[in-house]
């Protein structure tokens, strides 16, 4: 399939059901949220026919009306961004909702759709191209409902990274489908996006003066970047790790970090076979603070709230697959057991130290190849069920930077990576990987 024939029959800003009171008007952004370049994070909940609710009017209404009552909750998703004193002003400004009527069978659109997705990216709100300048108009949070001939579904997302990382949007979307199902928003029993602004307020530089990875303003001429996504199942995944822990038998690799050390091996030739030497690599790991801190009150607050592990491998060290696990590993388990014996101040202490050393780590991209990435896996993406079924696939789309994300297949035992690089190199995996990861049995299905 060459492309989609889509309609847009509805686009309006959704307030949220009750006005934000007065005293919840300003958000602060903590130290957390401040490194966070302007960029969207899109995803996208596919659902089938279902037999439970065939009337997709419904399903559009209900959809609606439970977003508004959501917001009431999540009201710094329907505010805007302010540059100026680095918070949000959620003055119900509301979020972006649109409806389309796409002319195909879901089904089969999936069942062509392969792991070339830029199709993908059309069942988005503004095919995530979002302009740096841009973002200080743009609503936080946009949603595109499309339905096809078929009665099938899919709901677009973008939202914005400077409050979300992927625990609120989890959190936001779980919250969405239970209102819908029950027509009741939850009371006073929610987590607050004012928690982790109180225990961090800002301390860091403001954003304008980072150099973090953003999305290209129009003007600027900037290499193309292609998405390509490649699933790692149940099976390829055990092989890896029994390959991993022949060679290295005291290293014991999660599934993430077995397929994230994988992938960064396979960037890392890709790079000195371009390059006609090997130079010094490093991946960048987001790390949820939530659960590995000491601090209860943590556990549940909404907005980011991530330090990094950034293993880094020099040029010329041996480049076998146990080596990359075991940089990752030991990157990994600091950070962990720093958060975990960790004061407030010392994990304030923590995102200053790694602020800077993220800003000195891209200071350096024309000596170094640095790889974002972030795991999605363990998330209850596939328990959004809005009143007629769990999704048949959730996914990411496009990006319009270079990272690497993963996500749970449907199964919750495989890992979808999505790849986005520049295009020569992407090119190039795609043209490496099948003689590379052949004896895993990689596959390119849904």
């Amino acid at each position: 399939m060459s492309n989609l024939e889509i309609q847009i029959q509805i686009t309006e800003m959704l307030k949220p059901s009750t006005p934000t009171p007065n005293h919840l008007r300003t958000l602060k952004l903590s130290m957390f949220d401040q490194p966070d370049a302007s960029n969207y994070v899109p995803m996208l909940f596919h659902y089938l026919p279902s037999s439970e609710q065939n009337n997709t009017a419904e399903k559009c209404d209900k959809l609606k009306k439970s977003l508004a009552d959501t917001l009431v909750n999540f009201y710094p998703l329907a505010g805007r961004f302010s540059r100026n004193d680095l918070s949000i002003h959620c003055n119900d400004q509301g979020t972006e909702y649109v409806e389309t009527r796409v002319n195909a069978d879901l089904a089969e659109f999936l069942h062509q759709l392969g792991p070339k997705v830029e199709l993908l990216d059309h069942l988005l709100p503004w095919c995530n191209i979002v302009p740096m300048e841009s973002t200080l108009l743009l609503p936080l949070l946009a949603i595109q409902v499309n339905i096809f001939n078929c009665g099938g579904l899919v709901i677009g997302i973008q939202i914005s990274h400077i409050i979300s990382d992927s625990y609120t949007i989890a959190t936001f979307i779980k919250e969405w489908a239970r209102v819908s199902q029950t027509g009741t928003a939850t009371k006073d029993c929610l987590p607050s996006f004012g928690h982790l602004p109180s225990l961090f307020p800002p301390r860091v530089v403001p954003l304008e003066h980072h150099q973090f990875p953003s999305t290209p303003a129009p003007d600027i001429v900037s290499p193309k970047i292609v998405t390509r996504r490649f699933v790692f199942d149940a099976s390829v995944i055990a092989n890896l790790k029994d390959r991993i822990n022949s060679s290295a038998p005291f290293v014991k690799p999660t599934r993430v970090m077995a397929v994230l050390s994988l992938i960064w091996k396979v960037l890392v030739g890709i790079s000195s076979a371009k390059r006609g030497h090997s130079r010094d690599s490093c991946l960048i790991i987001p790390i949820n603070v939530r659960a590995k801190s000491k601090f209860p009150s943590l556990e549940h607050a909404l907005g980011n709230c991530t330090l990094i592990g950034i293993p880094t491998l020099e040029a010329n060290h041996r480049q076998e697959l146990q080596d990359f696990v075991n940089f990752v590993g030991i990157a990994l388990r600091k950070t962990l057991i720093s958060i975990c014996k960790a004061s407030i101040d010392d994990i304030a202490s923590m995102v200053i130290d790694q602020s800077r050393e993220y800003v000195n780590a891209f200071g350096q991209k024309d000596e170094k190849d640095i790889y974002l990435s972030s795991s999605w896996c363990r998330f209850p993406w596939y328990e959004a069920d809005f009143g007629w079924g769990k999704p048949f696939w959730v996914s990411s789309a496009c990006r319009s930077l270079e990272v690497i994300i993963l996500m749970d297949t449907k199964d919750g035992d495989g890992i979808e990576a999505w790849i986005s690089l520049k295009e020569d190199d992407i090119a190039e995996l795609e043209r490496n990987i099948p003689d590379i990861l052949s004896s895993y049995a990689l596959k390119n299905s849904i």
